[in-house]
């Protein structure tokens, strides 16, 4: 596995809808990636094209009708993004739709892939989460 990705950061969407994609994050996803819709909630995932290609191969194994059509809505939706020269990226129309994303956005490290939310969606989803609950889950993890 690459180098993990790390940190949360608050960059915003400027009138043109380009978002300054963070510098660290981009370091190590290196100079393209993938946006693709997230897997159970309203957020983008981020990939480097080695953990997209993993990602696709993983679809590839479902199989019937779900299978087909998972893949159909993920590869269909998934967007290769160029940063310019500033760092901006472009997130397409469909998936600002999909992520509820207007201008205030969150993106986060997650180890193998980066998420960008909607800040909006992100406090929402830290506000489900309680810290007993969290404390719980790792109980029997040595730290």
């Amino acid at each position: 596995m690459a180098e993990p990705l790390y940190g949360t950061y608050n960059p915003s969407i400027d009138s043109k809808g380009r978002m300054a994609f963070p510098n660290k994050l981009r370091d190590i996803l290196g100079p393209e990636f993938y946006l693709v819709p997230g897997k159970g909630g309203k957020y983008l995932s981020v990939y480097s094209p080695e953990e997209y290609a993993k990602f696709e191969e993983k679809l590839n194994t479902i199989t019937g009708p779900v299978g087909e059509a998972a893949r159909r809505i993920y590869i269909a939706a998934a967007d290769k993004q160029t940063p310019d020269k500033q760092g901006r990226i472009f997130i397409k129309d469909h998936l600002k739709a999909y992520a509820e994303i207007s201008d205030e956005v969150v993106v986060i490290g997650a180890s193998f892939k980066a998420e960008i939310w909607s800040k909006t969606k992100w406090d929402e989803f830290n506000s489900n989460v309680s810290q007993a609950d969290i404390d719980a889950a790792l109980a029997d993890l040595v730290l």
